[in-house]
Order: C-alpha cells, then sequence, then structure tokens
C-alpha cells in the first residue's frame, strides 16, 4: 500500500502550530509572563549597572582632568618662581623705572591670586616649619627677616619662605 491512499482519521487532532521561535506554547501563561518579567528585571538591573559605572567613570575622568590641569599649573608656576624673585631685587636709580618695575609685580601678583597662588606672610609672623625655612638666626632671634619669599597653591606650600631669624628691635 502506498501513502497516497491514506486518509487522516477524523478522530485524531491536527497539530498545534508551533510558536513563531519554533518552541511549544507554554502550558502556563502566568509562569511565562513570570519568566518574561524575570528577564526584563535582569536587563533593567544591568541597565542600572552600566548606567552608574559610566556616571563614575565619568566623575573619575573629571577629577583626574582638573588633577592634571593643577598639576600642569602648578609645575609652570614652580618654573617661574625664580622670575618672580627678580622683582624683589629690582633696584633702579631711577624711579619711574623702578615704579614701572613694581607695577609690574602687582599684576603678575593679581594674575598669580586668581589661580589660587599667593605669597606667604613672614612680616610679623612667628617662625612656623611648615611654611619658614630659616636660613640664618641671630642670638636670641623670634622675628622673621625675608630672605626669599615662599609661596602657597591653594592653600598648600609650593615654596618655603626662607626666612633669618633676628632679635626683635627695642
Amino acid at each position: 500500500m502506498s501513502d497516497d491512499n491514506v486518509k487522516p482519521d477524523p478522530a485524531e487532532k491536527p497539530e498545534e502550530p508551533k510558536a513563531g521561535n519554533g518552541a511549544a506554547p507554554a502550558a502556563d501563561p502566568v509562569a511565562e509572563a513570570a519568566a518574561w518579567k524575570a528577564k526584563a528585571d535582569e536587563y533593567l538591573e544591568l541597565a542600572r549597572r552600566a548606567k552608574a559605572d559610566f556616571i563614575n567613570y565619568q566623575d573619575r575622568v573629571r577629577r583626574d582632568k582638573a588633577d592634571w590641569n593643577r598639576q600642569a599649573l602648578e609645575g609652570f608656576v614652580r618654573e617661574l618662581l625664580p622670575a618672580l624673585d627678580g622683582f624683589a631685587l629690582a633696584k633702579f636709580e631711577d624711579p619711574k623705572l623702578l615704579e614701572a618695575v613694581r607695577l609690574l609685580e602687582k599684576e603678575f601678583l593679581r594674575v598669580l591670586a586668581k589661580t589660587g597662588v599667593t605669597p606667604i606672610e613672614t612680616a610679623g609672623k612667628t617662625f612656623d616649619p611648615l611654611y619658614h625655612d630659616a636660613v640664618a638666626m641671630d642670638q636670641g632671634g623670634t622675628q622673621l627677616e625675608e630672605v626669599r619669599r615662599g609661596w602657597l597653591f591653594d592653600g598648600k606650600v609650593l615654596r618655603a619662605a626662607s626666612v633669618r631669624l633676628v632679635k626683635p628691635k627695642e
């Protein structure tokens, strides 16, 4: 007998069509929905972690960039300090020339102050090893006489002031 002559039995049910992905439909729609929700929650958690990681990365890059800029500026100012020391040493017989040099120094100090660079004050101060380097000392000296100006950068000592401890004037 050939298969062409076989007729389907009307008592048999035809096969159920398969779902679009080739899998048989789930017997329990509630279980299928719960599985989809669990998978969606897993992906949502992954997305949240990725977003948090990216925000942390952005913050780290901003901090690193600020640190690099600060280090570059600090290095530049360190190189500039010997030139600034020259202003304090400038002595001219021509008062107009001396005034011009003092105005130029004042302008340099103004620009440096805008970037957080300020001189360390020594006048009327007592010796503090955090801010001062003693290079000479008179017998019983307690007051400071500035030998070389010190500098702060955002409150941090860039270069300590070189000072001489002298006897107070009576």
